[in-house]
C-alpha cells in the first residue's frame, strides 16, 4: 500500500505553491518522494517557501492571469525535467459581497486567474505530456462553492464551477493518452486566503454550516491531492473529490 502512494522519482508543478493549501501539497509530495516546482506571483513568498521545503523544491514566478507567462514558465520548468503531475491551486477571491456590487474589473480578475489560468496550465502541460508520450495526473483545485450556492461569492463560485466542468471534459478528451484529470473541492480551510473572512461577522455562521463543526486544515486537502497524484488513483479520472467536512450535505 505504501508503494501505491509513493511519488518517488516523479516531478510535480504546483501553482500557488508558496503558501496555504498549495504549500502543504508541495510538502506532502516531497515527503512522498517527488521533486516539486512551485509557482506564485510573489518572489519573496516563493523564496521563503523553498527555504522551508528544502532542496527538492524549485520556485518559478508566474502570474496565473497571463497565458503568455504560463506558456513561458511551462517551457522553462519542463527543461529541468518532464513533469508527471500538475496541481492547479492558484486562485483568488479578493472580495465578499453581493453580485450587484461586483465591478467588471473585479469579475475579470477572478475569472482570469481562477478559470482561464487553470485552463491554460492544463493545456500547456498536457501538450508536453502528449509530445513526450508520457502519462500524467492533473489535479485542479475547485471549491465546495462550485456545488453549494454561497451568498456573496458568485464570481468565485462561477469560476470554480467552470473548473469542475472543464476537468470532466479534459478527462474525456485526454484519457486515451494516459493523462488523468481530476479535481478537489475543498470546503472552508484555515489559510491566509480565508483569514480575513473568518475574522469577520460572517465567521460564526459559516462554521455552523459545517457538519464536522470546524474548518479544514491545509494538510487534509494535501492528503486528497496525494491520492489523486499517485498510483493509488490510477483508475480515477474526471472525478471531483469533495473534502468539505460535510458542508455540501447542507
Amino acid at each position: 500500500m505504501a508503494e501505491l502512494f509513493s511519488l518517488e522519482g516523479q516531478t510535480a508543478l504546483i501553482t500557488g505553491g508558496s503558501r496555504g493549501i498549495g504549500f502543504e501539497i508541495a510538502r506532502a509530495f516531497i515527503e512522498a518522494g517527488a521533486r516539486v516546482v512551485i509557482t506564485a506571483r510573489g518572489e519573496d513568498g516563493l523564496r521563503a517557501a523553498v527555504r522551508k521545503l528544502g532542496p527538492n523544491a524549485i520556485a518559478k514566478q508566474c502570474d496565473n492571469a497571463d497565458p503568455s507567462q504560463i506558456a513561458a514558465v511551462a517551457d522553462d520548468a519542463w527543461r529541468l525535467g518532464p513533469f508527471d503531475i500538475l496541481v492547479n491551486n492558484a486562485g483568488i477571491s479578493p472580495f465578499y459581497r453581493r453580485a450587484e456590487f461586483v465591478t467588471v474589473d473585479e469579475f475579470n480578475s477572478v475569472v482570469d486567474v481562477n478559470l482561464r489560468g487553470t485552463y491554460f496550465w492544463c493545456v500547456e502541460i498536457a501538450k508536453r505530456l502528449f509530445e513526450a508520450k508520457r502519462p500524467g495526473s492533473i489535479i485542479n483545485v475547485s471549491s465546495v462553492a462550485a456545488q453549494v450556492p454561497l451568498e456573496r461569492l458568485g464570481v468565485y463560485a462561477a469560476s470554480k464551477a467552470g473548473i469542475e466542468q472543464m476537468t470532466k471534459v479534459m478527462a474525456l478528451e485526454w484519457a486515451d493518452r494516459g493523462v488523468r484529470v481530476n479535481a478537489i473541492a475543498p470546503g472552508w480551510t484555515e489559510t491566509e486566503f480565508t483569514g480575513e473572512l473568518f475574522e469577520s461577522r460572517h465567521a460564526e455562521g459559516l462554521r455552523a454550516d459545517v457538519p464536522l463543526g470546524r474548518l479544514a486544515r491545509p494538510e487534509e486537502i494535501a492528503g486528497a491531492a496525494l491520492y489523486l497524484a499517485s498510483a493509488a488513483s490510477s483508475y480515477v479520472t474526471g472525478t471531483v473529490l469533495v473534502v468539505d467536512g460535510g458542508r455540501a450535505l447542507r
